[in-house]
């Protein structure tokens, strides 16, 4: 074997076997059966596992698992109900009280779909942060729009 001390890139030492050295020591005698400790074994096949798709250049995170998404879609259905809930609230409850739930429930619903559906929870956050500012313009575009038709004026 070679010097421990002085070995060029690449080379075996001592404590290191060589390749070939290697590929002897897992290999067993003629007589002795297959699958021993000296040979890998073969006969189980690896457990099968689904291979995750490969993230794209953008993405910092895995997609979510297609439960998620239905879990996702059970919660704007829920909030998709209570808006048409508070349609029916109309004369009972102030106007301007279910404006605001409207708001709400429309930023709380886009932020979901958003997020999940168009997959921004596993991009870059720059994405995330046009669509925050998309929400704000939006939003103030909204009340500018009552406010021009004095619907809070009464």
């Amino acid at each position: 074997m070679a010097d421990e001390t002085a070995t060029p890139a690449g080379t075996a030492t001592e404590t290191e076997p060589s390749d070939a050295e290697a590929g002897e020591a897992l290999t067993a005698p003629a007589g002795e059966q297959s699958g021993t400790a000296l040979e890998p074994a073969e006969a189980a096949p690896p457990a099968r596992v689904e291979p995750q798709p490969p993230m794209l250049p953008g993405e910092v995170r895995p997609h979510p698992t297609p439960q998620k998404y239905v879990v996702i879609a059970a919660i704007l259905v829920v909030a998709t109900a209570a808006e048409v809930g508070l349609y029916y609230l109309e004369g009972e409850v102030p106007d301007g009280l279910i404006i605001t739930f409207l708001l709400m429930f429309a930023v709380v619903k886009f932020a979901l779909v958003a997020s999940w559906y168009m997959h921004l929870r596993t991009d870059k956050p720059i994405f995330r942060r046009f669509f925050v500012l998309g929400i704000v313009a939006a939003i103030s575009l909204y009340l500018v729009a009552l406010s021009t038709l004095h619907v809070f004026g009464g």
